[in-house]
């Protein structure tokens, strides 16, 4: 899946569309492309695990990465969010840069997930 076309979109809190993204916006808008939906649970006031939305949301917990895995990450003891290009390099959403590809082992990863029905 080629999502090149949203590297550069800028962050934007609560943002769900090109014009701006947040972490959770960029898996809602992935999932979405890929045909598999996930809830939007606007997390404001959530647990900041994804383990404890995961099933609610569309998101099955899967033990090791592969591409085209939800990467749960924390960051500055927040809840953060990457989508796995491959088995180096992500593409999440940042507050200062938008959305960009970094890689993976530059992050603490605390989970993988699949969108449900995706292999």
């Amino acid at each position: 899946m080629n999502l090149s076309d949203l590297v550069g979109v800028p962050y934007k809190i609560h943002g769900r569309e090109e014009t701006g993204l947040d972490c959770f916006g960029l898996i809602y808008l992935i999932a979405q492309r890929k045909g598999t939906p996930i809830v939007d649970p606007v997390y404001k006031g959530f647990d900041p695990a994804l383990a404890t939305l995961a099933e609610n949301i569309g998101l099955v917990k899967v033990d090791s990465l592969t591409e085209g895995c939800v990467l749960e990450i924390e960051k500055d003891k927040r809840l953060h969010l990457g989508f796995s290009l491959d088995q180096e390099q992500m593409i999440h959403c940042t507050h200062d840069k938008g959305v960009i590809i970094e890689n993976i082992v530059n992050y603490n990863v605390k989970g993988y997930y699949k969108f449900n029905g995706c292999n």
